[in-house]
């Protein structure tokens, strides 16, 4: 099946969202020179899985800091205590 009938065939009966990002990518890349449209795309989804991490990683810290106020402590003296009451 070729190109052609491929989208033929979505065009028809199925999806077309892949046709619709073929185009954008079209747009946005010059297809022309698949090496610079590849290298192009590589910087945009490193620099989309950067700022992902980073919203994660700020995430994580906002939890962590949440999560050690919320978390009561235990003196070494209330620990011994209670192995002792275990104990008899």
């Amino acid at each position: 099946m070729s190109s052609a009938d491929a989208q033929l065939a979505y065009q028809q009966g199925g999806p077309t969202y892949h046709l619709e990002a073929q185009d954008k990518f079209a747009q946005q890349f010059d297809l022309s020179r698949p090496e610079k449209a590849m290298s192009s795309y590589q910087k945009l989804l490193h620099q989309h899985t950067m700022q992902q991490f980073e919203s994660a990683a700020a995430s994580n810290k906002r939890r962590s800091a949440d999560s050690e106020v919320a978390v009561a402590s235990l003196t070494s003296q209330c620990s011994i205590e209670s192995v002792s009451s275990t104990a008899s």
